[in-house]
């Protein structure tokens, strides 16, 4: 949803990447603290054609998009990488560098035939083996982290086919393909090759991006710049006094990192949905929340509007179920169970026997200034129903050590799903994000069961709710900042801030297995038939 911001917006905003303490073992790692970053140069701002475009970035983290984890710098690489597919501020895949693919019936092996045509930025053409070494690059990386877990095998198979294969079945593989892909044998330097409308030019204080002529979409780039400048800060101050004073034209920013600027100047403003869920985890090996009546009913005592309203001040969508509201996998009609309704919190608490006598832990990181002022609301939450609750605000190594040994009885939590929403982590044996002790091998099984169809998903939702394994509170959204009147038709999405899509649709790229494997299809090999044959 577009914003207008007129005359003076004072806030506590960060220009930096979102630090996501409180869940160690995140499904997709995420951004460091930036006051850290050390000193970097400046640079000088340039032409948009007739006027100025220009672009901040934190040298510390570089360009690299498989171990960059500053949102800072991603709006430049949307500019110079491309995916298969890019994924769209709801949560649908597009296809991109991909022109048509297909499943197998098992769901377990896919096929990607790959756009012909397509070329990098230094005249190479794009072949099915740059793709092969990107993804792998990506699989465990510092920024997409887990998220290629269940991948057995990327396959180049020819020139311009990739096949994959999964040890799970899933529908909606493409949901993950969004990953930037690069010329091989450079993914591991600090600017790799894209083929996307810009490319890097010079280094230093000269460093900018030059618009590729020989781009290979038949479409106008998403800037009419001929060079965007790049401006390299010190900190999200410095971010900030570029983009005030003019050097720069849009950032990209979580809102509610913990060391906040605010802005004194008049922009436009975009919300940019996440994946990345906060949470209330509980222990249900001891203590309060043993009683599994007790936790359903805690869904109904976070008030979770007012926390989005006010300590995430609108830069957060509230979430009664374990998905992010943006995304079509959210049913919106059960997500209405659940619902805050105190009255329904005392019912659940007087039927189900919990000791009023008992004090409880609410364990929270002391890094994250809003995540503590969420854990004193629900705490305040808790008390004023008669549940004596006690917040207790530690630092992440302390967090760390008293989630391993059960030092809680509840715990706030924040990790950065991936776009299908998979949930098994939660739930595999020493699974990233299984804390508390779950275990539940059937809980594990319904999250294979909503990759495979989408239709279980409801199924997988409700059953977490139920049984109150833990409880979503809210995801949360990056904000764009553009200068007024630069740019008028933005839709920005995760790691897409200029939605570099080509106008196709999901269905557009959709064939079946049999017309993909027909040898006839063109570039088709035998070897691409037999792959499916590793499968475990």
């Amino acid at each position: 949803m577009k914003r207008i911001v007129i005359l003076i917006w004072i806030l506590a905003f960060l220009l930096s990447g979102c630090v996501m303490f409180g869940t160690p073992g995140q499904n997709e790692n995420t951004e460091p603290d930036e006051t850290q970053i050390p000193t970097a140069e400046t640079a000088e701002p340039g032409p948009q054609g007739s006027e100025r475009f220009g672009l901040s970035y934190l040298s510390a983290y570089g360009f690299n998009p498989y171990s960059c984890t500053c949102i800072t710098n991603r709006p430049v690489m949307s500019l110079v990488y491309e995916g298969l597919f890019v994924m769209g501020n709801h949560f649908q895949p597009e296809p991109v560098l991909c022109d048509k693919f297909a499943v197998s019936e098992s769901g377990r092996y896919y096929i990607f035939k790959l756009c012909e045509g397509v070329r990098f930025s230094d005249g190479s053409p794009l072949t099915a083996r740059d793709v092969v070494a990107s993804l792998e690059q990506a699989r465990g990386s510092e920024y997409y982290g887990t998220r290629f877990l269940k991948v057995a095998e990327f396959k180049a198979t020819d020139d311009y086919t990739v096949a994959v294969t999964l040890y799970y079945a899933y529908e909606n593989l493409p949901l993950l393909l969004d990953v930037p892909i690069v010329k091989a044998g450079t993914e591991t330097s600090d600017r790799p090759i894209g083929s996307g409308p810009y490319a890097f030019s010079g280094g230093g204080q000269n460093l900018c991006l030059q618009r590729n002529h020989d781009w290979w979409q038949d479409r106008a780039a998403p800037i009419d710049a001929e060079t965007v400048t790049l401006t390299a800060a010190v900190d999200a101050l410095g971010v900030r006094n570029d983009f005030e004073f003019g050097a720069t034209s849009l950032v990209c920013a979580d809102l509610n990192s913990p060391t906040a600027v605010g802005y004194r100047c008049d922009y436009e403003l975009w919300d940019c949905p996440t994946t990345t869920m906060q949470y209330l985890g509980f222990n249900l090996a001891s203590g309060l929340f043993m009683n599994r009546e007790f936790r359903a009913s805690v869904t109904h005592i976070i008030d979770r509007d007012s926390i989005s309203a006010t300590v995430y001040k609108g830069f957060a969508e509230p979430a009664y179920l374990p998905c992010a509201p943006s995304s079509p996998l959210y049913d919106q009609e059960l997500a209405q169970k659940y619902t805050y309704d105190k009255e329904a919190f005392l019912t659940a608490k007087t039927n189900s026997g919990v000791y009023e006598e008992y004090v409880g832990t609410l364990l929270v990181c002391s890094s994250d200034p809003s995540r503590i002022e969420m854990a004193y609301r629900i705490a305040d939450s808790f008390n004023d129903a008669g549940i004596k609750m006690e917040v207790s605000s530690v630092d992440y190594d302390s967090f760390l050590y008293r989630l391993y040994v059960g030092q809680y009885d509840c715990f706030l939590g924040e990790t950065r799903l991936s776009a299908n929403f998979d949930l098994s982590e939660f739930f595999r044996v020493y699974g990233s994000l299984n804390f508390g002790g779950i275990q539940n091998s059937s809980m594990e099984q319904l999250c294979y069961d909503a990759l495979e169809n989408t239709g279980n998903c409801y199924d997988l939702e409700r059953s977490v709710m139920e049984n109150a394994y833990f409880c979503p509170i809210l995801f949360k959204s990056y904000a764009v900042m553009v200068t007024r009147g630069v740019i008028t038709n933005l839709q920005p999405a995760m790691d897409n801030v200029f939605h570099l899509a080509g106008g196709r649709t999901l269905a557009d790229a959709t064939i079946t297995y049999d017309e993909i494997m027909n040898p006839n299809y063109p570039g088709q090999t035998e070897e691409t038939e037999e792959t499916e044959e590793i499968l475990p």
